[in-house]
């Protein structure tokens, strides 16, 4: 069967299901209240108003374009996950040969048909070629259409660009729209990825199915939420055929992206579960994609709001809502009982801590207080890659730390530049819960981790000692030793401090730059200069000799470079610090 006419079917099957949706997706409640929430929430997602708009472009006529075979069947399958979620695929969709005025008449006919009213969901997903000229980075970005040309001073004769989306996207006043690039170079159509003001978002309640989740979801589709969301991002080619970033995004609206458990699929969900599947399958491949999310603002209310809402009802049009999607599993059992997944699982792993450690969450590093320093606390170990991909996964920090083959998890995060750092550290602020035991979340000075290395319950050691005392991670200490790689944390004992690795394994950052009379390297600084004054770095690492490793005390130094030109070693990660209530 031709795609095309696979589509024809999905919209009819659309259409028998659109006067009651809920059909596309079984209630799963666990009794009659909860089934009725959730009827309650599929008739607030509005699925008589739920339309998708799916453009494949398989084939091209300029030979510098090749045919792309994978996005038949990738459009297939998305178009099958988002006809089970209860959207109508629209008669708009195709695949095959598309040219650029057929694309945009697509796109702007699909808008103002069935963009009409605030309570309109609109999906638009997009397969083809991609361009933007890299030596131009406040270039256009373009899709490719059929019958485009050969790109030429930045342009793309016949490419459907950026500004024609954000004309095609003005008028309409459908308040939720959901947009996917799955082509080459589409970060390029983005700005600075984002995930504006989560306020609405941390007050989701926990309790799955309850009345105050549906009142929640009311409150949150009566917000604006218009998202993208691309393949990869401005300077990545994204592979056709067995495309993980289509399988990423059908797996999340079968419930994978469903994290917290509570049966509600977010499009911010969505983002971080196919921008963590991508990231790590493309680089298994041999080839590195990384999705970009970003929230277009829309902070204007609709000519005729959403007629489900409250009458006097004041909707602060600051806050961004965000896409809604219902898992077909349904709530977990932990969220039906009050508790998201990640609750039940940092009730857990707190229960495993000792005195004076906690954690600001599941995949946050557990803190220790300092017992030479009772205001302080440390992260037990270098920041793993378990923990960096957290952060990855939220946006918090842009690049996706390589492992160069020797695996993630719990290993020591190497690699890892000043920028990189710095947005850690500014994500993990982001974490903490009001009643927290941290002000905030920083690097540690020089001063604070050497008295941290240097500790011991008999009162400050040498640094020699601490060496010679201890079972440092460098080449040729011990077993497995060897200067390849940087070995699991916590592989060593903990020292006094009841913190690992102080002795080799990665050098880590400090907040000191080499020349104490330099200015302050924050990110402000950073990102308008692309880079500062050296910076410090301490402990050594698993690529130190046995017979170097006492003589570091002092530390080392090492560039502070944002990511445009970075720079960074697999022999250097971080270590956190928090200053104490």
């Amino acid at each position: 069967m031709r795609l095309r006419d696979l589509l024809a079917a999905l919209v009819l099957a659309a259409a028998l299901l659109a006067a009651g949706s809920a059909a596309a997706i079984t209630p799963v409640a666990a009794d009659a209240a909860r089934a009725a929430v959730r009827q309650q929430i599929v008739q607030q997602l509005g699925p008589s108003h739920s339309y998708a708009l799916l453009i494949g472009i398989s084939e091209f006529d300029n030979a510098g374009w090749h045919d792309l075979s994978g996005v038949g069947p990738e459009i297939e399958k998305v178009g099958a996950a988002l006809t089970a979620q209860g959207f109508t695929i629209v008669p708009e969709s195709h695949s095959g040969r598309m040219d650029h005025a057929t694309l945009k008449a697509a796109i702007e006919r699909f808008f103002s048909t069935y963009g009409r009213r605030a309570e309109d969901r609109l999906v638009v997903y997009v397969a083809t070629h991609g361009y933007s000229d890299p030596s131009r980075p406040d270039a256009d970005g373009f899709l490719v259409a059929s019958d485009a040309g050969v790109p030429s001073n930045g342009t793309l004769p016949n490419g459907y660009s950026v500004h024609e989306l954000s004309a095609a996207l003005t008028s309409i006043a459908a308040q939720h729209v959901f947009l996917f690039f799955d082509s080459c170079f589409s970060g390029a159509m983005l700005p600075e990825p984002t995930r504006a003001n989560d306020t609405m978002l941390a007050s989701k309640p926990v309790l799955a199915l309850s009345p105050e989740t549906a009142a929640w979801t009311r409150d949150l589709l009566a917000h604006n939420a218009r998202l993208v969301l691309t393949a990869g991002n401005a300077s990545q080619t994204v592979p056709d055929v067995d495309n993980p970033f289509a399988a990423a995004v059908v797996d999340a609206l079968g419930g994978a992206a469903d994290t917290d458990g509570d049966g509600l699929i977010l499009g911010t969900e969505i983002a971080q579960f196919v921008r963590g599947r991508v990231a790590r399958a493309t680089r298994l491949a041999g080839h590195a994609n990384d999705p970009v999310f970003a929230v277009l603002p829309k902070l204007v209310p609709p000519v005729e709001p959403r007629p489900d809402l409250p009458a006097g009802d004041k909707i602060d049009y600051a806050l961004q809502g965000d896409f809604i999607f219902l898992s077909p599993a349904g709530p977990k059992p932990a969220a039906e009982a009050g508790l998201s997944a990640q609750q039940a699982l940092l009730r857990q792993k707190t229960a495993r801590l000792g005195a004076g450690q906690f954690l600001a969450c599941v995949d946050c590093p557990t803190m220790v207080t300092q017992p030479a320093a009772p205001k302080l606390a440390l992260a037990s170990t270098e920041i793993t890659y378990a923990q960096w991909d957290a952060c990855y996964r939220e946006m918090g920090c842009h690049r996706y730390l390589s492992d160069d083959g020797f695996g993630r998890g719990d290993r020591p995060a190497g690699n890892v530049t000043w920028l990189d750092a710095l947005e850690y550290v500014t994500w993990l602020g982001s974490k903490a819960a009001a009643d927290a035991p941290c002000d905030d979340y920083r690097l540690p000075t020089a001063a604070e981790w050497t008295a941290a290395a240097l500790y011991s319950t008999a009162g400050p050691v040498a640094w020699a000692s601490a060496v010679a005392d201890g079972q440092p991670v460098c080449w040729g200490c011990g077993a497995g030793d060897d200067g390849t790689a940087a070995l699991r944390v916590a592989s060593a004992p903990a020292n006094a401090s009841g913190l690992y690795d102080m002795l080799g394994n990665l050098w880590e950052w400090v907040a000191d730059g080499a020349d104490p009379s330099a200015p302050a390297c924050d990110l402000t600084a950073l990102r308008q200069s692309g880079r500062c004054t050296p910076g410090r770095v301490m402990g050594g690492s698993y690529a130190t000799r046995a017979e170097a490793l006492p003589a570091i005390a002092a530390g080392g130094t090492a560039p502070r470079t944002d990511n445009a030109r970075p720079w960074s070693s697999p022999t250097l990660g971080l270590r956190v610090a928090c200053d104490l209530k």
